[in-house]
């Protein structure tokens, strides 16, 4: 019969949990990634929405301004976004 041995059951613990916290961490990136992505098609798509409502109105001011924050939104969130991207595949 061998004896019980604190140490290597206290280390082959700690790689157990290692590799658990590792699967973890990964997971949560790629869940990360989709749904920043479905979020940039979302936020796409409202923005799309908002040019075609403005520019129904008929008044050309509307649409000059939904285009120019459709625009400024688009371009902060692609900074944003990429920043972000880089961060989880990292």
């Amino acid at each position: 019969m061998s004896t019980p041995d604190p140490t290597r059951d206290i280390e082959a613990a700690t790689q157990r949990v290692r590799e658990l916290s590792e699967q973890v961490v990964e997971q949560a990136k790629k869940n990360g990634l989709a749904w920043m992505e479905g979020y940039e098609r979302v936020l796409k798509d409202l923005l799309d929405l908002e040019e075609q409502a403005a520019k129904g109105t008929g008044a050309e001011w509307a649409g000059t301004l939904a285009t120019a924050h459709a625009n400024f939104v688009r371009d902060t969130s692609e900074v944003l976004f990429s920043a972000m991207r880089e961060q989880l595949k990292t």
